[in-house]
């Protein structure tokens, strides 16, 4: 490991610190926009280079695009990556701070944000005022009030925004949306979305002490804006994080921007009016709850009626009998799902992803794979497809494209996810406006709505920090 230091700390580009000034999103002024010719390859940076980055990582070669900076506050996850790009990219750079990067490298065309929920309203904001165009894995930001800013943000800019709820770029789950499109299952007047996650730690309070912190990990850099706090080994960093307020959203904001993709998609969903976290366990000060079950009132849609939408977490599930078809094919109501319940038929997601799709209309007695299901055959082919969520995001940025999952579509669909989250925070019913960006029936609820900024972050720190690796 020694000698793997050295050779990081070689190869590694050091830079002088950056400096966040004019409050907690009084960011750089933005780069020159840069166009690419059609024989230029794209110039990538990859905030956050383990998990998900790793996979973005892979897509970006595999669509062309140089990598030309990685950046993680972890050491390992940093020397990792660049072992794995050695033979595609080997001249690529590495940093801890995703501030030195994007004042070090002014020609990055795209960043990749994969880091925890927590960062990534900053990492984009600094990304997008700087020029590049963002790839943000789900959820988009944090915070309620994030999304605004965000999206100012993205209007200033010029630049392409993507949400990288990867789904959405499947030809099984364009092909569900073209199908439903035809109106095959009618009005849809329920949705059932229900997820076996959190597969982390929810529902407790926060350990005492702290642990040493890791040789190579900048716990500084990690907490970001967020509250300070000791390290304490295996309870934030690297993964449990996201059932913590400050870090994450819990198990509705890692899986609900996926299994409610389909439904707000196809239905042309706004943003809920109203939200209630109608059951759940007991609620802690600083985590997400281990189970719930919220409720979602969706407005009408010109001369579509309102829908319902259920959301159960914690391995909550909806009742055998509002799923009688999908029983009788499964043997049980799976352990995640969507189900959009119309007066026609029924359609049902059996993973994640939107890749299993299974259809049963009125009078048929179990759902069928929609592929196999005569009333599907019919439905026209109007969605492109494309090789990866990621590659579709590249082009947009070459091509001055939009992109699928562009904010049109991510803005409405994180509100959703956001304003369940603060439900299962704060009781009763919560009308949410989302015009002001605000609920309208509580303050506790908007508290909530704005993101906290520690000293360090949220002001100017009175000059340039020296934010190298090591000294």
């Amino acid at each position: 490991m020694r000698q793997a230091r050295r050779d990081f700390m070689r190869a590694t580009a050091l830079g002088a610190g950056a400096v966040l000034s004019g409050g907690c999103f009084g960011l750089a002024r933005s780069g020159a926009a840069r166009r690419k010719g059609a024989v230029e390859k794209l110039r990538v940076a990859l905030v956050g280079a383990g998990g998900s980055g790793q996979v973005n990582g892979q897509a970006v070669c595999e669509a062309g695009a140089e990598i030309v900076a990685l950046c993680d506050v972890d050491e390992g996850a940093l020397l990792a990556a660049r072992e794995r790009l050695a033979g595609r990219c080997p001249q690529v750079k590495l940093y801890k701070d995703f501030r030195v990067l994007l004042d070090a490298e002014r020609a990055v065309d795209a960043v990749f944000v994969s880091t925890p929920d927590h960062g990534h309203m900053v990492q984009a904001a600094w990304a997008l005022e700087r020029g590049c165009s963002v790839y943000i894995e789900p959820p988009l930001v944090r915070a309620l009030g994030e999304v605004r800013v965000l999206q100012e943000k993205a209007k200033r800019s010029g630049r392409v925004v993507q949400l990288g709820n990867q789904g959405s770029a499947k030809p099984e789950f364009r092909r569900a949306l073209e199908i439903l499109a035809t109106g095959v299952i009618g009005e849809v007047e329920e949705i059932h979305a229900w997820t076996n996650r959190p597969v982390w730690p929810q529902g407790i309070s926060r350990p005492e002490g702290s642990d040493p912190v890791p040789v190579g990990l900048d716990w500084d850099l990690w907490l970001g804006s967020a509250s300070p706090r000791p390290f304490k080994s295996k309870v934030y960093h690297r993964f449990n994080w996201r059932g913590w307020h400050d870090f994450g959203t819990g198990a509705l904001g890692d899986a609900g921007c996926h299994l409610l993709n389909l439904p707000a998609r196809a239905l042309g969903l706004a943003a809920p009016v109203t939200v209630e976290a109608e059951d759940c366990t007991e609620r802690f000060a600083e985590t997400y709850v281990k189970s719930s079950r919220v409720r979602y009132e969706f407005a009408p849609r010109g001369k579509s009626p309102g829908v319902l939408a259920l959301w159960y977490d914690g391995g909550w599930r909806p009742e055998p009998e509002v799923m009688p078809q999908v029983v009788a094919a499964f043997g049980r109501v799976p352990d995640a799902g969507c189900l959009l319940v119309g007066k026609n038929g029924v359609w049902f997601v059996a993973d994640d992803l939107g890749l299993r799709h299974y259809l049963a209309l009125r009078g048929e007695e179990r759902v069928r794979d929609f592929e196999k299901h005569e009333a599907c055959e019919a439905a026209a082919l109007v969605l492109p497809r494309v090789r990866s969520q990621q590659e579709e995001f590249l082009d947009a940025v070459r091509n001055g494209a939009r992109p699928f999952s562009d904010l049109r579509h991510a803005v409405p669909l994180t509100e959703c996810v956001l304003t369940g989250c603060v439900a299962q925070r704060v009781s009763g019913r919560l009308t949410w406006n989302s015009g002001k960006g605000r609920f309208e029936n509580s303050e506790e609820a908007n508290r909530l709505v704005e993101p906290f900024c520690r000293e360090g972050w949220a002001l100017a720190d009175g000059g340039r920090r020296e934010r190298g690796l090591w000294p």
